[in-house]
């Protein structure tokens, strides 16, 4: 159907109502076209309730009670509609309604409907009398085509887009008529294939139209194809190759081919049935002495189709008859028993088709009787044979006994069926029923059927490890292997990475345990394991799962990567915690029976956990040194292996190296305050001279000026006895003592052995100075000077001059 909103708005309405601007909705049917005979319903509005009048082409047409206005449509119901409505008030605008019309062919002509890239196509719509030239459309996949109102039309140099639905139509007044849909295809290949008709019937021929580009020679021989089966090689000439085909049945439908070198896009032809099966129809019941009727009938929808029919009983003729509808009629003795079936050919098409087969038994007291089954069976499914006895004109009573490959299954019942209630793979066989009449001993068997129980598949197997992640080496495990569902005999078997099969067994059970026994490392691996039955090939795999031994820790040694057990201040310490053997270890570090933590900045752990890096040693790094590995087994249990203590110390010259560094710029800043300090005295005192005067017992200097400075990166500081660091004393305070140059130092601790005496260059600015504790360093003092008469503490630091 084509909607249009009327160019104007119609102005015949009594009252004072004023117009919605709603447009008749058309609700049946529900589709594009409204054919002659279909039921068209319209509606007023958005609402289905009130009185309304309706109007056509200006003309009253009918009240209705409500806003559906339901008519049968006829060659007459096309025009402009509209219609007002009292409850609620309300106008429509107009609708022009078009009938499309059945009374009119219209054609349609394509050519080629399968173009080649850049190719023209030519199309012409025609109808069987004349009418106005500009009365026609052209729709392209349901759309209207702009500036198409000729009846014939052309595509210049055809594009992909082009390739659509083509369909013309003709119109006049209210009416329309369309033609068949023709689908046009542009291919961008070098060859192209096009079918003539592309719709036919059985018996029917096609032209199949091979076309490739120029620039190939004119004269080359085509394949033609239907799917993958060669159909024919045609020579061609200009360019093209004809070859045309027989067909015979609907079987015949499907996509055509032509190769060149390239293969064209493939073209469906449609084969429609010319005629149906023909149906073979005899009496429900016939009894010994009765009329026996058959009857065969072929239907077809064509004209002009002529049948010649024949009548077969196992395969051998009964008759032979050219009319439309084939009857035999014969008296029925037993030997009529049997299967028949008929055939039906169209004269002069070459067409042949054959019913199915019928089996006709002439009864006596009640007819043979048929068994079957309820289809596929599984095992643990129902299995119901039903015995039919389909005649039984005495009405006799019957009694029924079920057999399986000769095996009596019950004893004679009433009862037509039998019932297995959970069937298994035993029950397969030939089954068969007999029947007797209680009356009399007249026994009939069915013939058997064969019966097959079809195992379950089993499911995807699961792998599961005991006694779960982590063994002990030398503790038991085993692998089970399950499976959810599935018929037995189940065929089991273990595999380890990589595809090493280690068990397997057939087994009734759904699931089956392979011990591996005590677990050494070389067990450690991923494993898998793979189920099937006779109903599942190929077998079914598990997902894997890892076998991890743990190896308890053992034989932890600590060592020191330079083999150092010495370490000069500010060189890099590295200890290792090595093990004989163990799994996913864990190391704990300790020094001097303290846990060191990775929270320092003056040493780190690698990411493993069994390397210590001091990166700057210095004299708080010396000490014993001890490494713990440990690990876990299940259950928590955990495993432990302590090493050997490892001692490491800063070497004495370095030690006294690093003590004079940091000390150095204290003990100038102490000295000048010294200087300072006995200037001022000696002011007071009246004595006028600027030298120090050197302690008893210290060797002769010359003094030196709070003035002037004595740079420390000139000089190389040694400890002599021994000191207490500053950052673990931090009460010490450090006083120079004397500020001298002279020939001679005296370099060495004070001490029972005496002090040692070396002459150095006589422009050396030697510094001595004493270290003091805050808290008891001024008692030690009194007490040395009370027992050697020396005012300075035996810790006594000096500096040297580089070398």
């Amino acid at each position: 159907m084509e909607l249009e909103k009327a160019l104007r708005v119609h102005l015949l309405f009594q009252g004072t109502k004023q117009a919605h601007g709603f447009e008749p909705q058309i609700i049946c049917p529900r589709n594009s076209v409204i054919q002659e005979g279909d039921t068209l319903k319209l509606q007023c509005g958005k609402s289905a309730k009130g009185r309304c009048h309706w109007y056509k082409n200006n003309n009253y047409v009918k009240q209705t009670d409500t806003s559906i206005y339901e008519m049968v449509v006829d060659r007459q119901s096309g025009g402009i509609y509209w219609c007002i409505c009292y409850s609620p008030g309300q106008r429509c605008d107009s609708m022009k309604v078009v009938i499309t019309a059945t009374d009119m062919k219209v054609s349609l002509q394509i050519e080629p409907r399968t173009a080649l890239l850049g190719e023209n196509i030519h199309m012409k719509c025609e109808i069987p009398q004349s009418g106005r030239q500009d009365s026609f459309f052209w729709h392209k996949n349901g759309n209207v085509m702009p500036s198409s109102l000729k009846p014939e039309k052309t595509i210049w140099g055809a594009k992909r887009t082009d390739e659509a639905q083509y369909r013309c139509g003709f119109k006049f007044d209210y009416r329309q008529w369309l033609s068949p849909a023709i689908n046009v295809t542009v291919t961008d290949r070098s060859v192209a294939l096009q079918a003539d008709p592309p719709v036919v019937l059985e018996g029917d021929h096609v032209d199949l139209s091979c076309r490739y580009k120029t620039y190939y020679w004119a004269k080359r021989f085509l394949t033609f194809y239907k799917g993958n089966v060669e159909r024919g090689s045609v020579m061609a000439s200009n360019h093209k190759a004809l070859h045309q085909i027989k067909i015979n049945s609907t079987q015949d439908s499907g996509f055509y081919y032509c190769k060149l070198i390239e293969r064209s896009r493939g073209v469906y032809v449609q084969v429609n049935e010319l005629f149906s099966k023909p149906e073979l129809k005899a009496q429900a019941e016939i009894f010994e002495g009765q009329y026996l009727r058959v009857e065969c009938i072929a239907k077809t929808a064509h004209s002009g189709i002529y049948f010649q029919y024949s009548l077969w009983k196992n395969n051998e003729t009964l008759a032979v008859n050219q009319l439309q509808n084939f009857t035999l009629k014969k008296p029925a003795s037993l030997n009529d028993s049997g299967p028949y079936h008929c055939e039906a050919n169209a004269l002069r098409r070459g067409v042949r088709k054959k019913s199915e087969v019928m089996y006709i038994s002439v009864e006596e007291a009640f007819s043979k009787p048929t068994l079957s089954d309820n289809g596929q069976v599984f095992v643990g499914q129902q299995l119901k044979l039903t015995c039919e006895v389909k005649g039984n004109p005495s009405r006799s009573s019957l009694r029924y006994v079920f057999f399986r490959s000769g095996q009596t299954l019950n004893s004679p019942s009433t009862g037509k069926s039998y019932i297995v209630a959970q069937a298994q793979l035993e029950d397969s066989g030939t089954y068969l029923c007999e029947v007797t009449k209680t009356e009399s001993s007249v026994t009939k068997r069915s013939d058997g059927i064969s019966v097959e129980i079809h195992p379950i598949p089993v499911s995807t197997p699961q792998l599961t490890l005991h006694p779960g992640n982590g063994i002990i080496e030398g503790e038991a495990a085993w692998l089970t292997c399950s499976v959810p569902s599935g018929t037995p005999p189940i065929k089991y078997s273990f595999h380890k990475e990589p595809n090493v099969e280690i068990y397997q067994h057939m087994s009734n059970l759904t699931s089956i345990v392979y011990e591996i026994g005590k677990v050494s490392r070389d067990d450690e691996g991923s494993y898998y394991c793979m189920a099937g039955n006779q109903a599942t090939d190929p077998l079914l795999k598990s997902e894997q799962i890892v076998l991890p031994v743990i190896v308890p820790v053992a034989g932890a040694s600590l060592v020191s990567k330079d083999n150092l057990t010495v370490i000069a201040a500010g060189h890099r310490l590295v200890l290792q915690c090595q093990l004989k053997e163990g799994t996913a270890p864990r190391f704990l570090w300790y020094r001097d029976n303290l846990m060191l933590t990775n929270n320092s900045e003056s040493y780190h752990f690698n990411a493993e956990g069994n390397e210590l890096v001091v990166d700057s040693f210095e004299a708080h790094h010396g000490g014993r040194y001890h490494c713990v590995s440990i690990n876990r087994g299940i259950d928590e249990i955990m495993f432990n292996t302590t090493s050997k203590y490892f001692e490491a110390a800063l070497s004495v010259r370095s030690y006294s190296t690093e003590v004079a560094a940091s000390v150095l710029p204290l003990l100038i800043i102490a000295g000048v305050i010294a200087v300072i300090g006995f200037k001022l005295r000696e002011k007071n005192q009246g004595n006028s001279s600027n030298v120090l005067q050197p302690q008893s017992g210290a060797t002769e200097t010359r003094s030196q000026t709070a003035s002037q400075e004595i740079s420390p990166t000139n000089f190389e500081y040694a400890v002599i006895g021994s000191s207490q660091n500053t950052e673990s004393a931090p009460d010490l305070v450090y006083s120079a003592v004397t500020i001298q140059k002279s020939k001679t130092a005296g370099i060495g601790s004070v001490s029972s052995e005496g002090s040692k005496i070396t002459t150095g260059d006589p422009n050396d600015y030697c510094i001595t100075y004493a270290t003091l504790n805050h808290k008891k360093g001024t008692e030690r003092l009194h007490t040395i000077e009370m027992e050697e008469g020396s005012g300075a503490d035996t810790n006594v630091y000096e500096n040297l001059p580089r070398k």
